[in-house]
């Protein structure tokens, strides 16, 4: 093994055994996030996970990892933020199990009113996938962010709570009780993204049709989810264009089973996307650790 990339978000592991040539050799997954992890016990977890890999290998770790609810809080890089500024930053750490690990930090900036934004662990994904010149990101998720890069830099961001805000209305808003099973209908997806497309600013209004639309027998109750999916993602895409170019090209940076309904929903308001290589957070890693003198 040359290294072990961590990437331990809020609610999930992901860990993988880099060979010297950067293939993957191995991963270990599982729904296991810091919020998980009971007292602080992150050096028990990590080995009820990795056990079996060689204590010898370095590891760099980013994600939510290095959160105030993390293992090791680290302070964020400004952006502009770049290899270099990250790898300078790095923390060194020797786990209870002698373990090397080296915690990468997370970025911050701010938007054109001054309101600080942050992100853990998806710059890793960006400077993977970064080939240079002008590009935009696009990270599906809990927290989705539209991330922008020139010349190497990662220059600004924006946080979208899109995915927590559907799961927020649908399990405890009166929009989920009249949803059944978790059919995923692309009609009724693509009337939620095309009414959010049409009237952004009419968010708290548009979402009530999710209830009345079955009210009145106009919708199945098992095509709700995909409408209110659809609104949901649709108002993200809506403000985010206003802040990005739309004739540029977009990468969205997760596979394409998780992120077949942001390219749908990014299709209908006529952007361009497509989907990053698979690990793309691991030769982010790998670069940082190069970077950084850890790995040759």
């Amino acid at each position: 093994m040359s290294f072990i990339a961590l990437d331990w978000g809020t609610t999930s592991f992901r860990a993988y055994c880099v060979g010297a040539g950067g293939a993957v050799l191995e991963t270990i997954a599982a729904p296991q996030g810091i919020l998980a992890v009971q007292n602080g016990a992150f050096d028990d977890a990590l080995e009820n996970h990795i056990g079996q890999w060689d204590k010898a290998t370095p590891i760099l770790a980013s994600g939510m990892i290095t959160s105030r609810q993390g293992w090791i809080e680290l302070p964020y890089i400004n952006c502009p933020a770049n290899l270099k500024s990250i790898a300078a930053a790095i923390k060194a750490h020797t786990s209870k199990q002698g373990r090397r690990i080296f915690f990468v930090p997370g970025i911050s900036a701010r938007s054109s009113d001054g309101i600080p934004d942050v992100i853990r662990g998806e710059e890793t994904q960006v400077l993977g996938a970064s080939l240079g010149g002008q590009e935009y990101f696009v990270t599906p998720g809990t927290h989705s962010k539209w991330i922008e890069v020139a010349g190497g830099n990662i220059t600004g961001f924006a946080t979208y709570m899109t995915g927590e805000v559907f799961a927020i209305l649908k399990t405890h808003s009166i929009l989920g009780r009249l949803m059944t099973g978790d059919v995923n209908n692309e009609e009724a997806f693509a009337r939620g993204v095309h009414a959010a497309l049409k009237d952004p600013c009419g968010f708290l209004h548009r979402i009530f049709s999710v209830r009345t639309l079955a009210l009145f027998n106009e919708m199945p109750s098992d095509h709700l989810s995909s409408c209110l999916s659809g609104h949901v993602i649709g108002t993200e895409i809506a403000h985010a264009v206003t802040h990005h170019s739309k004739s540029a090209q977009y990468t969205i940076l997760a596979s394409p089973a998780l992120a077949q309904h942001y390219v749908a929903a990014m299709k209908i308001a006529g952007l361009t996307v497509h989907f990053s290589p698979p690990d793309i957070a691991v030769k982010g890693l790998a670069l940082i650790a190069k970077t950084a003198g850890l790995i040759p």
